[in-house]
């Protein structure tokens, strides 16, 4: 049984570059870029050994201050082992003025896990925030597709002190409704990506290029507070990642 905390801070400099400082007990671990020509800093969040085993608990805090752009990744997707509870606690937080995108690796449930995932995320008015979440539901190659016992997803999203978004999913396997395996459809990664500030282009077809890639169907619903959220599905976890991608990139394209 393992607990970790992490932690990253960016904040912008006088000169407008984003600089973070960082804490992490092990197994998590932090690898700073130098900022990139558009601005952002760049940070890979990575969970060292072989997954998240049951009873064990991560949490994670991202913190992007006043005038900072940051961009956080992981090397890999997210190995979930063990039939005991395991847990992953992500909270992020905007000020106004920050931008901030969090890009996790996929969630891939093993033989008879039983894991809650948990995103909070507080955005402040005038800040922008885009976080993603991917699910595969096994590892196909393993004869493992819907082996797992559960997996919890929760989001809870604020923006300028009003909820924005609060859902909670629950994928049980063994049970052939939409908490099941049919919430797949088949296909094997599910993709959600919540979208909070003014984003330039938002309502002009700003996610068609995601929507549309080959072996992706999904869409976008827009939100109360503003924003969007987007939901799809991938034949495979490759064409899921090209998704990010090109939310990636339609995001630092925007001014």
């Amino acid at each position: 049984m393992t607990s970790s905390r992490a932690r990253l801070v960016a904040s912008a400099n006088p000169g407008g570059d984003t600089r973070a400082l960082t804490s992490a007990a092990a197994p998590q671990r932090w690898t700073l870029a130098r900022a990139s020509r558009d601005g952002w800093l760049q940070a890979t969040h990575q969970l060292l050994g072989d997954g998240v085993f049951g009873g064990d608990c991560h949490r994670t805090s991202i913190v992007a201050n006043p005038g900072s752009r940051l961009l956080v990744r992981a090397v890999a997707a997210t190995p979930l082992r063990g039939d005991a509870a395991g847990a992953t606690v992500t909270h992020l937080r905007a000020a106004a003025g920050a931008s901030l995108i969090h890009l996790p690796g996929a969630l891939i449930p093993h033989l008879s896990s039983n894991h809650s995932n948990v995103l909070r995320i507080e955005a402040a008015a005038g800040s922008r925030v885009i976080a993603a979440s991917m699910v595969v539901p096994g590892r196909t190659g393993m004869g493992e597709r819907n082996a797992f016992c559960s997996l919890r997803v929760r989001t809870i999203a604020s923006h300028a002190g009003k909820l924005a978004l609060a859902e909670e999913s629950v994928i049980q396997p063994h049970t052939f409704a939409i908490d099941g395996p049919a919430g797949f459809s088949g296909d094997g990664a599910s993709i959600s990506v919540v979208v909070l500030g003014d984003w330039p282009g938002l309502d002009t077809g700003w996610w068609q290029v995601a929507t549309n890639l080959p072996g992706v169907v999904g869409g976008a619903a827009p939100l109360r507070s503003g924003g969007v959220v987007l939901r799809a599905l991938a034949v495979h976890l490759g064409a899921a990642q090209r998704v990010l991608e090109a939310v990636e990139l339609a995001a630092r394209s925007a001014r």
